[in-house]
């Protein structure tokens, strides 16, 4: 057995003879950390404070869930390693979610969906929708590859040919691309 889940099983083993290191209660407006990982909780028995709960269930790797409750919604948070150490365990309203796992991140919220794989991009919002690369962007490639075709010209036996006829198609394919991509 690895020493995570030795202390897991010890977790769990404390939980089990002392019912009092789980709280439920909400969260203090304002406290949520996002670069820490960390809220405050305002017990239900109205209680002091317990600050810097943790939101993550991020091992050691960087692998794993967090949660971010919305200001003022229930919680139930746990003691974990000893005293002081605490740990959301559930929430009722979530602001965000941020999964981990090797190198690529799952980011939600209520407006959109981003996916990073290293330098790879995949961002879904309630609009429009982006992809990108490190070197590249869908959204770039497609309009250039459209502006090209309104630039075409051809040799002909009397000279190079004019704009295309159909350049309005092209112009109204520029403005759907606008519609469903973003730079």
């Amino acid at each position: 057995m690895n020493r995570n889940t030795i202390k897991i099983k010890a977790g769990i083993r404390a939980l089990a003879n002392d019912p009092h290191i789980i709280v439920s209660g909400t969260v203090a407006a304002g406290s949520l950390d996002e670069g820490a990982y960390t809220i405050s909780v305002l017990p239900s028995d109205d209680s002091a404070p317990i600050e810097h709960v943790m939101l993550t269930t991020v091992t050691e790797n960087d692998n794993g869930v967090v949660l971010f409750p919305k200001d003022e919604s229930n919680v139930i948070i746990g003691c974990v390693d000893g005293p002081g150490e605490w740990v959301l365990l559930r929430a009722g309203e979530l602001k965000k979610v941020i999964v981990n796992i090797g190198n690529v991140r799952y980011e939600m919220d209520d407006s959109q969906i981003n996916i990073q794989n290293g330098s790879s991009v995949f961002n879904v919002g309630t609009a429009v929708f982006k992809m990108n690369t490190g070197s590249e962007s869908l959204f770039q490639l497609l309009n250039d590859l459209i502006t090209g075709l309104t630039l075409l010209t051809v040799t002909t036996p009397s000279g190079p040919s004019g704009t295309p006829i159909n350049i309005a198609t092209f112009s109204a394919l520029l403005s759907r691309l606008n519609n469903l991509l973003s730079a």
